[in-house]
């Protein structure tokens, strides 16, 4: 990426993800000079909106009342 991400971001990944492995896509952050946030989903593998929809949606919830804590 030429330009990090300036926007605010919210990573969720699932734990059990074998296709890109969670210490993996933890360093995408570093592509981010917005705020970032990273969560990882237990019990949820590459799809976790489908496999864990109520935890993914409670992560997401609480991001968009507060994309930005450190403000």
């Amino acid at each position: 990426m030429r330009t990090p991400i300036q926007a605010p971001t919210l990573h969720l990944h699932g734990a059990l993800d074998s296709c890109v492995l969670p210490r993996t896509a933890r360093g995408a952050g570093r592509y981010v000079d917005g705020p970032y946030r990273w969560r990882l989903i237990d019990g949820a593998g590459h799809f976790p909106h489908e496999e864990r929809p109520e935890a993914f949606d409670t992560e997401l919830r609480g991001w968009l009342a507060d994309p930005e804590p450190e403000r």
